[in-house]
């Protein structure tokens, strides 16, 4: 977007000082050690803790694709990662984006508005399909049309093309598409390469229990944490601010003593071109979708329902209804597919009765 850099700090130093928090920046931690309950900082100086919260959240995939070393084939994940792209928009006119979940949703999104033209490749047939589904996929992706972004799906980049900068991106189907800009979204890699003596799952992600406790005095927070999802069992790892935000209290509440369970519920949102969604919940598979209202229209209610149970839902101008199914979310109150389906449901009456 347009914000200033002075806007980015989410705390000032004096902040930190106020509280006595110590803040070591330009410095790396090599490795942690769970067993031994040691730090090895990139300088040689080695710490021993008593708890300790590991929240190095996740680095942007770089796909192993031909010619992506490039210049101006960037990924979106830190500030210096905005800046780039910003810089590069400059002298650009033709972007392709690659990858049509968030980052490359949004970003294509905010080079559209920047006057670039944009293309968006993905392996899917919708965007969003497998987070959302394709219905509020083809919503999306009529939204991005309708501002003149062009779409190649159910292929793949097989290289990128160019001298030293990038000129062109080949694509699986034969098609070779112009670009003097790409941006990359192809998902994210948690940070635990330093990690010794904890459970990693297939993904990298730091595998925790209700409590986000990976070992003896050791949490994890945020994009690296696999918990325990308390309303269906099962183990997420969910890459958003906001689910970062709940569970960093979460953890430190437990490095003192205090024994706290992780129950909060996701939530997470997305606004391109003035259009917002909203998300509750977490559905890494569902049966079906249940809807009320009109998704082409952008004002609708979708419900995602596995073994007859509403684990999740994603609405567009239905502020009120998701707030009520956040609360009926956490308080176990949600209705049962049959229910919805005999409707109408009375959101608000399931949290307030």
């Amino acid at each position: 977007g347009h914000a200033e850099p002075e806007w980015m700090p989410l705390r000032t130093d004096e902040f930190y000082d106020a509280l006595a928090i110590e803040v070591w920046r330009g410095r790396e931690v090599l490795a942690l050690d769970a067993i031994a309950k040691t730090l090895t900082l990139d300088d040689g100086i080695s710490l021993g803790y008593v708890a300790a919260l590991v929240a190095t959240g996740a680095s942007a995939r770089r796909p192993p694709i031909a010619g992506i070393e490039l210049a101006n084939v960037l990924t979106l994940r830190g500030l210096d990662d905005a800046d780039a792209i910003v810089q590069a928009t400059e002298d650009a006119s033709h972007a392709v984006v690659v990858g049509a979940s968030f980052i490359g949703m949004e970003a294509a999104a905010s080079l559209v508005e920047r006057g670039l033209s944009v293309t968006i490749v993905a392996p899917s047939s919708a965007p969003f399909e497998k987070t959302l589904g394709r219905a509020i996929g083809e919503m999306f992706r009529a939204l991005h049309e309708g501002r003149g972004v062009h779409f190649e799906l159910g292929t793949r980049v097989v290289r990128f093309e160019g001298e030293s900068v990038v000129e062109r991106v080949v694509l699986e189907n034969g098609k070779s598409l112009a670009a003097d800009l790409v941006i990359v979204g192809a998902g994210a890699e948690p940070a635990t390469g330093f990690l010794r003596g904890v459970t990693l799952d297939s993904s990298g992600g730091e595998v925790v229990d209700e409590h986000l406790c990976a070992g003896d005095g050791l949490y994890a927070a945020g994009d690296i944490a696999r918990f325990p999802d308390p309303r269906t069992g099962e183990l997420a790892r969910i890459e958003h601010w906001r689910t970062a935000e709940q569970q960093g209290r979460v953890a430190a509440h437990n490095m003192v003593g205090d024994v706290t369970r992780y129950t909060a519920v996701p939530f997470f949102w997305t606004t391109q071109y003035g259009a917002s969604l909203q998300y509750v919940g977490h559905a890494s598979r569902w049966d079906e979708i249940l809807f009320d209202g009109d998704v082409a229209g952008r004002d609708f209610l979708a419900l995602y329902v596995k073994d007859g149970r509403c684990i999740a839902a994603a609405g567009c101008n239905r502020d009120a209804q998701m707030g009520a199914i956040a609360e009926a979310l956490r308080l176990d109150r949600m209705p049962s597919a049959d229910t919805v389906r005999r409707g109408p449901v009375d959101w608000l009456g399931l949290v307030t009765k």
